[in-house]
């Protein structure tokens, strides 16, 4: 097995009362913006950014070795029917709605992350993801593809070190398959 380079779209809820751990583990940007709008398609995926905080982040991996994470929250706008635009400064920071506030809880017909939850507003709802503004460096070296297993895991390193790990032997351990995983479903 060589070290490939490939994105990882993280998407996750520390355990709790909600739960999600997934992992999008691609070849090019071009997965990765279709498994985000799939995500994002899913109006209880807009319930654990909204009101739950999840983290949301494309890490970058080149020749096994993290070299770039991503957080994404800055780069998506919700825009509801009936409804302010929302817009993230980070993860559990969205802007255009309190979700916290008394006048979100005491709704009779649900508040907006209730909504969100029960699947109620996806017809009504469209996200926006700035992908030109999302800096995401190409791969270096051969890219992951399907049927791959790829070196996951490890601490942030910088590009050079990335490349003298690309000519050492892979760890077996940590390795993960190429596509879709939720270390939580």
């Amino acid at each position: 097995m060589s070290r490939k380079s490939f994105y990882d779209l993280r998407f996750g809820v520390a355990p709790g009362g909600a739960r999600k751990d997934a992992h999008y583990i691609r070849g090019t940007l071009d997965e990765v913006k279709a498994d985000l709008a799939t995500e994002l398609a899913d109006g209880a995926n807009l319930y654990l950014l909204c009101w739950y905080g999840a983290d949301l982040a494309l890490d970058v991996y080149q020749h096994g070795s993290l070299t770039r994470s991503i957080d994404l929250h800055p780069f998506l706008a919700i825009e509801v029917e009936g409804y302010p635009r929302i817009t993230f400064t980070g993860p559990g920071e969205p802007v255009g709605h309190d979700f916290s506030s008394d006048e979100e809880r005491d709704v009779d017909d649900g508040s907006l992350s209730d909504l969100f939850f029960m699947g109620e507003l996806e017809q009504v709802t469209r996200v926006e993801v700035d992908w030109d503004g999302i800096a995401a460096p190409a791969l270096r070296g051969e890219p992951a593809r399907p049927g791959d297993l790829v070196v996951f895991g490890g601490p942030l390193v910088g590009d050079a070190e990335a490349d003298a790990a690309a000519e050492r032997a892979p760890d077996e351990a940590g390795n993960l398959g190429y596509g879709h995983i939720d270390f939580e479903a």
